[in-house]
């Protein structure tokens, strides 16, 4: 049995009232010690994990729920992983590779991907086969996997976080880590441990709605494509709006189209609607949210598919996403706050560590319209992730991935997706695995060997 005992010191302790409970500290065992920790097991943290235990670091990826994947695996589409295409779609460069193009090509080997990366701006796949994708490539990394295991708490000293306490099915359960990765989505750790998280716009703290996705079979494609089905929905949905009283305050106008599974062609995700509760970070407002997502997917089916659009008229529910799709909530206070005018102006970092082109896309948070900004950048341009947006600033060895890296409101609304959480879990987590090697804090790793390391496998940092 391990000796060895952390102490966990409940935050903010205060007096046993009538309104508060006194927490008191706890001793719990120490399980294994990790050269790198990476909490959440989204796209982001599963490209950070891979990363870190490629370069030989003894890896800890944890993950509350039983599977890792995150929101990749709800049924959204893949955002662009080429330079920016809208104006005159064609053939364009590609500016994502590294593990997140190694994870489409290994998900198109088993069919489940469609279009190729270069030539669309918009991939359907299938978030089941890639939850298998990703596992296969986790566990030949060397990934010491934990699932079923939500963060408790991150015990710190002055300048450096010390453990990850997880609470388990039966236990608590603590690693000790010499450098952690925040790849939550809610800044958990980082907020955990104590550190300033801002979250949702300067102005009022109001943060993007959430959407429930949902899947329906039994749909006739070609009948649907045949009618102009898409614009036919958007102007059929907001026929509805102006007649009827719905529940979902989403716009025509801001509906996204649907979202075919290439390896089954009569199914189709949509993700449409929209949930507007105050934050993503609050269990009770989460429950609200659940619900009211919910009914809004047998809204949007049972008022608009069934009755009005072709190829919809005997679709079936198939399956609503494992939990509430949340776009936005806490971020980790980094060494550079990206802006969205870093990402209009295409701004190239001379510590850059990743690229994307996805333009600024932010849904209202009070109403049901979506500023997508399509025309932000000049055609063939992509903006630059550095790595001092990704470097915590009030703590040594955390790292942060994802969309809790250090944004703005306005700059997270881009950088949030997929493609370009991924490339940003890449460098965070060979970011980690180097501070670790060289014990250095993260703030003092050479940018240069960090961009160095990550062109060596693949990645495209500029």
């Amino acid at each position: 049995m391990l000796e060895r005992i952390v102490d966990i010191k409940t935050e903010n302790r205060k007096p046993n009232t009538e309104n508060h409970v006194l927490l008191p500290a706890e001793e719990v065992e120490v399980r294994d010690t990790f050269d790198v920790i990476v909490v959440g097991g989204g796209l982001s943290g599963t490209c950070a994990a891979i990363a870190s235990a490629r370069l030989g670091a003894k890896t800890l990826l944890a993950e509350s729920l039983p599977f890792i994947g995150g929101n990749g695996t709800i049924g959204l589409p893949m955002t662009s992983f080429r330079a920016y295409t809208y104006k005159h779609p064609h053939r364009g460069t590609v500016v994502v590779k590294g593990i997140p193009l190694e994870i489409l090509d290994r998900l198109r080997e088993r069919g489940g991907i469609a279009g190729d990366p270069a030539e669309t701006n918009w991939m359907d796949y299938d978030s089941d086969l890639m939850g298998l994708v990703i596992t296969d490539m986790v566990e030949e990394s060397g990934v010491h996997l934990l699932c079923h295991a939500p963060l408790m708490a991150a015990p710190r000293t002055d300048t450096a976080i010390t453990h990850a306490v997880f609470l388990g099915k039966d236990e608590k359960i603590a690693h000790e880590g010499t450098c952690f990765v925040d790849a939550s989505g809610d800044a958990a750790l980082a907020y955990k441990a104590g550190l300033d998280c801002p979250m949702g716009r300067a102005r009022d703290g109001k943060t993007q709605p959430m959407t429930m996705i949902f899947t329906v079979s039994n749909v006739d494609q070609e009948a649907f494509k045949a009618a102009d089905g898409y614009p036919l929905m958007r102007k059929e949905w907001d026929r509805l709006r102006e007649t009827t009283e719905l529940l979902n305050p989403r716009t025509g106008k801001a509906l996204s189209g649907p979202i075919w599974l290439p390896s089954r062609p009569d199914h189709v995700s949509f993700n449409v609607t929209r949930i507007l509760v105050e934050k993503g970070t609050d269990s009770h407002l989460l429950t609200e949210a659940e619900i009211i997502g919910r009914r809004q997917v047998e809204e949007f089916m049972e008022k608009l598919l069934r009755p009005f659009i072709p190829g919809f008229e005997n679709c079936a529910l198939d399956r609503v996403a494992h939990r509430v799709g949340v776009r936005e909530t806490r971020r980790v206070r980094g060494e550079y706050e990206l802006t969205d005018t870093d990402l209009i102006e295409c701004t190239k970092f001379p510590d850059a560590v990743a690229c994307n082109s996805y333009p600024v896309d932010i849904h209202s948070p009070t109403g049901g319209d979506t500023e997508y900004q399509t025309k932000s950048m000049p055609e063939g341009g992509y903006y630059t992730v550095p790595y001092r947006s990704l470097v915590a600033k009030e703590i040594d060895n955390l790292l942060a991935a994802g969309r809790c890296l250090s944004a703005t409101h306005e700059g997270i609304s881009a950088v949030r997706v997929n493609s370009c959480a991924m490339p940003t879990g890449q460098a965070a987590g060979t970011a980690a695995a180097l501070c670790a090697q060289q014990s250095v804090p993260a703030r003092e790793l050479d940018s240069e060997l960090l961009r160095d390391t990550l062109r060596q496998h693949g990645a495209i940092v500029d």
